[in-house]
């Protein structure tokens, strides 16, 4: 696994399993069959171009037919217009609901 912040592909890093949790390993090569983008880059004070991120996506990923995974809060990908551009084979889409409680 790797992890690609923003669509930097040069800064790549491995994702490791510790004793401590997931962490950040060496720089890797990012090359994959699934991509898993997560909501943050769609939010608009990110101003990150989606047709960047789908050539990227692209660029590094080794199958004619990659698995592209969303992973947003609040409908973000559909919001953005991200859902029109990137062909997403799965999209998980929470909602937060605001609650408080008094004791």
């Amino acid at each position: 696994m790797a992890f690609v912040p923003n669509i930097s592909v040069d800064k790549a890093r491995t994702i490791i399993s510790t004793s401590q949790g997931m962490q950040l390993g060496e720089s890797t090569d990012p090359s994959c069959d699934t991509v898993v983008l997560l909501g943050g880059l769609a939010m608009p004070k990110m101003k990150m171009d989606v047709n960047k991120v789908k050539k990227v996506i692209e660029d590094i990923t080794t199958t004619d037919k990659p698995l592209i995974i969303g992973v947003c809060f609040m409908s973000i990908f559909k919001e953005s217009g991200w859902i029109d551009t990137i062909d997403f084979d799965y999209v998980i889409d929470s909602y937060i609901k605001n609650t408080t409680l008094e004791k």
